[in-house]
């Protein structure tokens, strides 16, 4: 966790492998997306980031917690995201697909999902704030898809009335999307395809192709102005204490970057290589060495200053802010011309009482009886998932397409399709078959046909 913490802001956690950050916006062929990583926990949410090495085993787990201050910059975000990628699921999203199909896969999801637990509710407001185009998750181990509505005219208390009278006619919109569109008006409809995926494992849905046919741009990453002026303006409310500075209008409205600070910034980054981000990953840590005996896990007392973060500060103007303890540093010897020449390396160790063992030996009787839980969990799932893959079948989700538009006029008989033909055995909207089949849908085995395309 303290190597993530190095990379804050983003950066290269290996050679081809780019971390967000805990929170961040990039550009990748025009295509602009975002996240959010980490857990939502609400004992930690409205927090500092004040977990530091060496971590005990309260403060490695709640050092990987979702913070109200990276929601809050996200926030402030005001043009449009092509995709969001976040580990929690957005609260109230499964109420916006095939909710029978993923009741058989995951059963004991169900009264969680009822109750309306399940989810992560900062996610949730991103989700109906920024409305990106496609969002992606994880976390639950199960290939699930939904399509949600963002801009639906309001209903009235009648309306909601019939709604909860009929309940498989499938869900409406959240409260408050419709505001702003006039009585009797019909206000234009945007949706979000959301889609999360199964474990890396044989015979699980574990991988799909997403087209962007419409990209343009350079294929590869480049900053995104607005984001970086999002940090600009927000580099003040960074704590790392466990009281977290107050966050201005967090209930309330978002702000918009000043046009002038991103005409600036634009310029800057046309001057710096059109805002390419560098290929400057470099090690700041020894790394494992088969030939030497299996070490015992020890807990380093600080994390370094990684260059890359330096670096990116730097470029923004903005002094270097995560300093939980001065590290200790020295050189790594290597090969002339190595990248790995003269890199700063922390190799602090804590050789005390406090020091935590990394092995599974140090797991503790919670931990142990939580580990047993979720194994004996998984065992009854998997027992339950051998009809996982005839969830969602290739002839709705192998042609999804990646395209941000849609014609409104075939979203809105999408919506009439899905009142007039909702089955009451399964409750997937016809609005969400209609968008993810597209003009191209072909029925067919759905072992043999496979998805194409390119991400």
């Amino acid at each position: 966790m303290n190597y993530l913490w190095e990379l804050y802001y983003g950066g290269w956690v290996a050679p081809n492998i780019y971390y967000l950050g805990h929170a961040g916006v990039i550009k990748f062929g025009g295509i602009r997306i975002g996240g959010l990583s980490g857990i939502f926990n609400g004992s930690h949410y409205k927090q500092g980031h004040w977990e530091r090495p060496p971590y005990d085993n309260s403060s490695m787990r709640s050092a990987y917690h979702v913070r109200e201050l990276d929601v809050y910059r996200l926030l402030q975000i005001h043009r449009h995201l092509d995709v969001f990628l976040s580990h929690d699921w957005p609260r109230g999203i499964a109420h916006h697909g095939n909710k029978s199909q993923l009741f058989r896969a995951k059963p004991f999801l169900q009264r969680e999902i009822e109750d309306g637990s399940l989810g992560s509710p900062p996610a949730e407001r991103i989700l109906h704030e920024l409305k990106p185009a496609h969002w992606f998750s994880a976390h639950l181990h199960v290939k699930y898809a939904a399509v949600v509505p963002h801009g639906a005219p309001q209903q009235t208390q009648q309306e909601r009335g019939q709604k909860r009278k009929s309940p498989r006619r499938g869900p409406s919109p959240p409260p408050g999307l419709g505001r702003g569109a006039g009585k009797g008006q019909q206000a234009a409809v945007k949706f979000t395809k959301f889609l999360a995926l199964d474990k890396c494992l044989p015979r699980r849905s574990f991988l799909q192709v997403v087209e962007f046919p419409d990209v343009e741009g350079p294929l590869e990453f480049q900053y995104d102005e607005e984001w970086l002026g999002v940090l600009q303006t927000t580099h003040h409310l960074m704590s790392l204490n466990r009281q977290q500075v107050p966050l201005p209008g967090m209930g309330g409205n978002r702000s918009a970057v000043p046009n002038a600070q991103l005409d600036s910034l634009r310029e800057e980054l046309q001057q710096n290589n059109n805002g390419t981000v560098p290929h400057n990953f470099v090690r700041t840590a020894p790394g494992h060495d088969p030939s030497k005996p299996k070490p015992r896990g020890r807990m380093p007392r600080s994390s370094p200053r990684n260059p890359q973060t330096e670096q990116f500060l730097d470029m923004l103007g903005l002094p270097y802010n995560l300093d939980q303890q001065q590290p200790q540093t020295h050189a790594v010897a290597s090969s002339p011309g190595s990248p790995l020449q003269g890199v700063a390396v922390d190799e602090t160790v804590a050789a005390n009482p406090e020091e935590i063992e990394l092995d599974e030996d140090g797991l503790d009787d919670e931990d142990k009886a939580s580990a047993e839980a979720l194994e004996r969990t998984a065992e009854a799932a998997k027992q339950d998932m051998a009809d996982d893959d005839g969830m969602f079948h290739a002839e709705s989700l192998h042609h999804y397409s990646g395209s941000t538009q849609a014609a409104p006029d075939s979203i809105m008989e999408a919506h009439a399709r899905q009142t007039a033909h909702a089955d009451s055995k399964g409750d997937l909207p016809a609005a969400l078959a209609a968008v993810l089949e597209g003009p191209n849908h072909h029925h067919g085995d759905a072992d043999a046909q496979e998805p194409t395309g390119t991400v």
